[in-house]
């Protein structure tokens, strides 16, 4: 497994998904990325590489504040490393941190499945070009969205490797 990012290259964030194979853009576009990596009928797995406090923040994650709480996940589809995420909020947002401590849980269960009220905002999207690639842990493609409850704002930056096209379905 490549290690995970420690930075992202500069990237052109942009409202629509990028060039990418149909059902690859339907995937990026899923409410729940939890939910559309179940639907592929592999078996999904989430391995913790990172939970814990940092001050470093990526371009695009700004939140305010000195001190952040950060999870950075690979999610594996049948033992294959095919999205990693990275989730960041205020180290002073004791909701959220409650939330992003769910283990080698799906963030996405804890997001979709207990009836919390927050807002997202629209999911940005990046394609990364080739050559920075390696920055990106491998990750051709990026979305990235905010979500505020209760006043405290999560970003969550998710990375698409190229492997994961073999789990989804060929029909465009």
């Amino acid at each position: 497994m490549p290690p995970f990012p420690s930075a992202l290259p500069p990237l052109l964030w942009q409202p629509a998904p990028p060039d990418a194979p149909p059902a690859l853009r339907r995937l990026m576009q899923a409410d729940s990325l939890t939910a559309a990596l179940q639907a592929t009928g592999a078996d999904l797995r989430v391995q913790v590489a990172f939970q814990g406090e940092t001050v470093q923040l990526w371009p695009g994650e700004d939140l305010g504040g000195r001190a952040f709480h950060v999870r950075q996940v690979w999610l594996l589809l049948d033992e294959t490393p095919v999205v990693w995420a990275r989730s960041v909020c205020r180290q002073i947002a004791a909701e959220w941190q409650n939330i992003l401590a769910c283990g080698t849980r799906p963030l996405g269960k804890q997001l979709f499945g207990t009836g919390l009220a927050w807002q997202r905002s629209p999911l940005a999207f990046a394609a990364v070009p080739i050559a920075q690639q390696p920055q990106a842990a491998r990750a051709a493609w990026l979305r990235r969205s905010e979500f505020a409850l209760h006043g405290e704002k999560m970003v969550l930056t998710e990375g698409f490797a190229p492997e994961l096209e073999q789990f989804l379905p060929n029909a465009g």
